[in-house]
C-alpha cells in the first residue's frame, strides 16, 4: 500500500512541475562576456507605469529582480552601473473557447454512434463551446550594457492568469524563471 501511495506522489509531483501556469523565451542574448560586469541597477521602462496595474506588485518586482542579480554576485550602484536590468509588464485581455461537449467512455466525445445524427444532440447532450476571458501577464527583462548602450540580453515570460490573486503567483514565477535562464546563459558563456 505504501508503495503505490509513493508512486502517485511522484506522479503528481511530476505532473505539478511539468503544468507551470508561466512559460519564458530568449528573445535576444549577444551577452558575449557576462564577467565583464560587476554592477546593476533596477529600473521599469515605462517611469508611470506600475507591474499588473500594482504599486504593490511593481515593488515586489524590483525587489525580487535587485535580490536575484545579488545572489548572481553583482553589486547594486545607482550611480554608474555596468547593466541595467529594465524590466516591463503587460497585461492585455484575451478569449479562449472551452469545449463543452461531455467525454464518452473512450474519450472521443460523443459515442460513435451518435456521431452525425442532429436528434441526438438535444439538451444537455453537449456538442456546444463557451468563450472563458482571461488576462495575459508578461514579463519582459532586457539586460543593458551601459558602456555599449545596447541590449544584450532579452527574456520574457507569459502566463495565463484567471483570478486576481493569481497575478502576484504569476509575477514572482515569472522573475523566477527570467533569472534561472539568465544564470544559464552566463554561466554558459562565462
Amino acid at each position: 500500500m505504501t508503495r503505490y501511495f509513493h508512486i502517485g506522489f511522484w506522479i503528481l509531483a511530476v505532473l505539478m512541475v511539468g503544468c507551470s501556469p508561466v512559460k519564458v523565451y530568449m528573445e535576444k542574448n549577444e551577452m558575449a562576456r557576462p564577467d565583464a560586469f560587476q554592477t546593476f541597477f533596477v529600473i521599469s521602462e515605462f517611469y508611470d507605469a506600475m507591474a499588473f496595474n500594482s504599486p504593490v506588485l511593481e515593488e515586489n518586482l524590483q525587489k525580487r529582480l535587485t535580490e536575484g542579480m545579488e545572489k548572481f554576485g553583482y553589486q547594486l550602484d545607482s550611480k554608474k552601473p555596468d547593466l541595467i536590468v529594465r524590466y516591463n509588464t503587460l497585461l492585455t485581455d484575451r478569449k479562449k473557447e472551452i469545449n463543452s461537449a461531455p467525454m464518452g467512455p473512450w474519450g472521443w466525445g460523443m459515442n460513435p454512434w451518435m456521431w452525425g445524427n442532429p436528434w441526438m444532440m438535444g439538451p444537455g447532450m453537449g456538442g456546444g463551446f463557451r468563450v472563458e476571458k482571461y488576462d495575459l501577464g508578461e514579463v519582459v527583462v532586457d539586460f543593458i550594457d551601459t558602456r555599449q548602450d545596447k541590449v544584450v540580453m532579452r527574456i520574457s515570460a507569459v502566463g495565463e492568469i484567471n483570478k486576481p490573486d493569481q497575478r502576484s503567483r504569476n509575477l514572482k514565477a515569472s522573475v523566477d524563471k527570467i533569472l534561472k535562464e539568465f544564470a544559464r546563459n552566463i554561466s554558459s558563456r562565462g
